[in-house]
């Protein structure tokens, strides 16, 4: 039988070089927020694709790769590793995947089992750039115009497309909705806090106002990341 995922990394490494050649990447550390996805056709062995759709105040990119012979949960960790590869050293990277098992993965609420090579990649970069994570599920196909736009650029690496081939996708997803004023700057510790802020984020967005126990919580985290 075939073996599939063996050239994933060469395949990944020299995409990302030519991204970094014909793109510019963000100059300076700061804050990201990345939708990711994989794609493969014919899972596993068929061809695919990684996408990572890259946001900050700075820029906006749209990054995919072709895998010539791949599996679709190789391809959606390849996401993840382009975007951790991507933004600079010392940032904050808010990353979305309508992957469960990617996600908790990334949490350490399941253990690594399969395609450890790219998940060694995966932390060992988090780590050697000091990348602060905050992993967030998405539902796939729930009409999320950044993740169905992840999802876009993972099939068109896939089929080995340019960028041209989004048509006007990215007209309408430019950007994620921006952070509400009341937490920027706030960084989770642990699972609580990052499901907490998750929760009243959605509250803010929705024009409903902290209540004074929120504010409570949100004051001490801020009064925390001041005081590091």
């Amino acid at each position: 039988m075939k073996a599939y995922g063996v050239e994933d990394l060469t395949e990944f490494a020299a995409r990302l070089a030519e991204l970094r050649w014909t793109s510019e990447p963000p100059p300076k550390a700061g804050k990201f927020v990345a939708y990711t996805d994989g794609a493969c056709f014919g899972n596993p062995r068929g061809p695919g694709g990684w996408a990572a759709a890259v946001f900050a105040d700075v820029g906006v990119w749209h990054l995919f790769g072709h895998l010539s012979s791949t599996s679709n949960n190789r391809a959606e960790a390849l996401g993840v590793l382009g975007a951790l590869e991507w933004v600079p050293s010392g940032s904050t990277l808010e990353l979305h995947s309508d992957s469960e098992l990617t996600i908790r993965q990334l949490e350490g609420r399941y253990k690594v089992k399969s395609n450890t090579d790219i998940w060694d990649e995966i932390r060992r970069v988090r780590a050697s750039k000091r990348i602060d994570l905050a992993p967030e599920w998405v539902r796939g196909h729930a009409g999320d115009v950044l993740n169905d736009l992840a999802d876009r650029l993972s099939k068109i690496g896939a089929r080995n497309g340019t960028l041209d081939d989004l048509g006007s996708t990215s007209s309408r997803a430019a950007a994620p909705r921006r952070e509400p004023p009341e937490l920027i700057g706030l960084v989770p510790s642990g699972d609580w806090e990052r499901e907490f802020l998750r929760s009243v984020r959605d509250q803010l967005r929705r024009g409903r106002a902290l209540s004074p126990k929120q504010q409570a919580v949100v004051d001490r985290i801020r009064a925390r990341a001041a005081s590091a």
